[in-house]
């Protein structure tokens, strides 16, 4: 699907537009935009999909997408992004195939949140092939985030997919492959410390293992000078939304994975703009 995208926009570009005009480049520049966000809005939708499957299946059941309560297979309206979705019935209802639930807003607010976060990516990037792996691997955040809101839980694909893409990006941009692997060492090394050393010292979970295995994937998009600033930023953040969750919920924890994604985003973001 993303290859349809580009290769549609690549047409409009070069057809469509006259070289000549005072347009062409800024046409052409929204069609990149519009790329990258596509490309992240794929990667959200079926990392929402499938992600949100990884964590609530069972063992031994399948990893399809289907419905929890009837177990019938999403069609191909639910498991398509957001056009597929717009398209399905009862689209305001945002029903399951069975209809016996109701309200599932994670999908569509992952897919949009990809698409914004696509567009971003691009615009710092530029058109080139790096854009592809960072695309990707910033749909992927708000997928892992909603998907700990939900199951307080981040599947073990996700997190291994978000560093495969960043050690992609790394290879793609021709950067240092063992300051990622050094960034990646030194924030797997602290999470464990988080989550057996501080946790058993504490007497209660301080972290748990698919965060720190978030924490190994996001090293390889991180220079190590920049891990500190993830840090700060994932602790902030998360102070945040524990403060504002606890005085809008019964539940006295917010799952951290929103504010390590958040982190993450404005991370990359940041390195994208100075180098």
């Amino acid at each position: 699907m993303t290859t349809v995208f580009t290769g549609l926009f690549i047409i409009v570009e070069i057809y469509l537009v006259p070289m000549h005009s005072p347009d062409h480049h800024v046409i052409a520049n929204l069609l990149h935009l519009l790329t990258g966000g596509g490309v992240g809005l794929i990667a959200a939708s079926f990392a929402m999909s499938f992600g949100s499957r990884s964590a609530d299946r069972m063992p031994g059941e399948s990893r399809m997408p289907l419905c929890v309560y009837c177990s019938r297979p999403f069609t191909w309206q639910e498991a398509t992004p957001l056009i597929g979705w717009l398209l399905r019935p009862e689209t305001r209802a945002l029903a399951c195939p069975c209809g016996l639930k109701t309200g599932l807003w994670q999908q569509p607010v992952a897919e949009i949140a990809g698409f914004l976060l696509g567009m971003i990516a691009m615009y710092f990037q530029d058109w080139s092939w790096p854009a592809l792996p960072l695309c990707i691997g910033m749909g992927l955040l708000p997928a892992i985030a909603l998907i700990d809101f939900h199951f307080r839980i981040i599947p073990d694909e996700l997190n291994a997919l978000l560093g495969a893409c960043g050690l992609w990006f790394i290879f793609s941009r021709s950067e240092d492959f063992y300051m990622g692997m050094i960034s990646s060492a030194l924030l797997l090394l602290l999470g464990l410390f988080f989550a057996l050393v501080y946790s058993k010292w504490r007497g209660r979970e301080m972290l748990g293992l698919g965060d720190v295995k978030f924490f190994a994937a996001a090293g390889f998009w991180l220079h190590p000078h920049t891990t500190a600033t993830f840090l700060a930023l994932g602790g902030a953040f998360g102070i945040l939304f524990n403060l504002i969750w606890s005085r809008i919920s019964d539940e006295k924890e917010f799952p951290f994975a929103p504010a390590l994604c958040l982190s993450l985003a404005l991370c990359v973001i940041y390195r994208l703009i100075w180098t």
